[in-house]
């Protein structure tokens, strides 16, 4: 694959867009004042609640969040690390279990154990084991392989992890001398992290228009793309004529990621309606079709619009609770092809979607892990800051 990341200031974000040979498949805003996704800090346990096995805890300055455990006695500090971001209604998430992720290694200090990417091939599985599993036996942290090690030197590969290790020894002696509130790690740059956690060997072009995004992609990521990727480059892109906004059709983009109704090539569409409790898509056809020509119709608007969704989920970062309304057949064949394709398309999203039913309604149930919020509360939080409500 040849995809593009481009990254440039948008108003007062930075935003973030993975695009394929189709169009956008990823958007993300990133503001200043984002706590990092994967911060560990020094925290005070304030109430322990066994009945519900979880700990309200404060992270600096009297800020609040939550811990799915009771391990630990009120008042005991104790490094943890954000695993959610907080919400206008709910606190923050917090683990005990720490990570650090690199471009090929995550570790922890959970376990002692040797993971790979359950992403890879078996294949590539049973190589990365044979090639990696006696480098790790002695580390005294768990060690999982991501999917950019399967392309990257083994040398490099080694090296990541030893550096990795050294932060957590650091974290961890650090966190018995900090008070409440210390950063023990943090990333530099969220957008940088992000960019980290791509696909690198699908990646082929970076493109910024900003100098000093450009230094640090020079300095803290090109490397590490090259070195799974020899073929890809970074690019500052400079042109008074036709801004990088403009050549990407960025304002386009968002808009279009932002509305309810998306056309299908073929005539059909998808509404996608997201409320608190869950996302619901519908799949209509436009098209008008005899009785003869109405199954095959369908099946076909279904196929596409299966596409169509999943680029959808993480075009928009959809989470929680997805109902997908498609249109109905009566052929089995048809029906089972495609819930095949949905669940091939949904196993290649980097974030963690899983198929659940197809309920007696002919509703089918999914679920997709909440990372950051979705697009539109991205949007909503650009124009507050911006005081703009109309599109760059």
């Amino acid at each position: 694959m040849n995809n593009t990341i481009v990254i440039t200031r948008y108003h007062d974000a930075i935003l973030y867009m993975l695009q394929d040979e189709h169009g956008p498949v990823e958007l993300k805003m990133f503001f200043d004042s984002d706590e990092v996704i994967g911060s560990i800090y020094v925290c005070e346990i304030k109430d322990v609640k066994p009945g519900i096995g979880a700990s309200f805890i404060n992270y600096g300055k009297d800020q609040n969040g939550y811990l799915n455990s009771t391990a630990y006695k009120s008042g005991t500090l104790v490094p943890l690390q954000l695993k959610k971001a907080g919400t206008q209604d709910k606190a923050p998430v917090f683990t005990d279990e720490l990570s650090i992720a690199g471009i090929y290694t995550v570790l922890t200090n959970a376990n002692r154990e040797f993971r790979i990417s359950a992403k890879l091939s078996g294949e590539k599985r049973n190589r990365l084991k044979k090639d990696y599993s006696s480098f790790f036996s002695d580390l005294e942290y768990g060690v999982t392989l991501r999917t950019n090690s399967a392309d990257a030197p083994l040398k490099e590969v080694i090296r990541e992890a030893d550096d990795l290790a050294g932060i957590l020894d650091d974290i961890l002696t650090a966190a018995k001398t900090r008070t409440i509130g210390n950063i023990l790690y943090s990333q530099p740059h969220e957008w940088l992290k992000y960019c980290m956690g791509t696909d690198l060997k699908s990646i082929i072009k970076v493109v910024t228009d900003d100098s000093d995004i450009f230094k640090v992609l020079e300095a803290s990521f090109l490397n590490s793309l090259r070195s799974v990727n020899p073929e890809a480059y970074l690019s500052l892109y400079s042109d008074n004529m036709l801004p990088l906004d403009k050549l990407y059709s960025i304002g386009s983009a968002l808009k279009n990621a932002s509305g309810k109704k998306i056309n299908l090539r073929s005539g059909g569409f998808l509404y996608i309606e997201r409320t608190e409790a869950l996302t619901a898509i519908d799949v209509n056809t436009g098209k008008q079709t005899d009785k003869k020509e109405k199954e095959e119709t369908f099946y076909k608007c279904n196929l596409e619009a299966t596409e169509e969704i999943c680029r959808q989920l993480r075009l928009r970062n959809l989470s929680g609770i997805i109902l997908i309304d498609y249109i109905n057949m009566t052929e089995k064949e048809h029906i089972e092809s495609v819930i095949s394709t949905l669940k091939k398309l949904i196993a290649l999203d980097p974030v963690k979607t899983t198929f659940h039913d197809c309920t007696a309604l002919n509703l089918i149930e999914l679920t997709r892990q909440k990372i950051r919020e979705p697009l539109d509360e991205q949007l909503k939080r650009l124009n507050a800051a911006s005081d703009n409500t109309g599109w760059k």
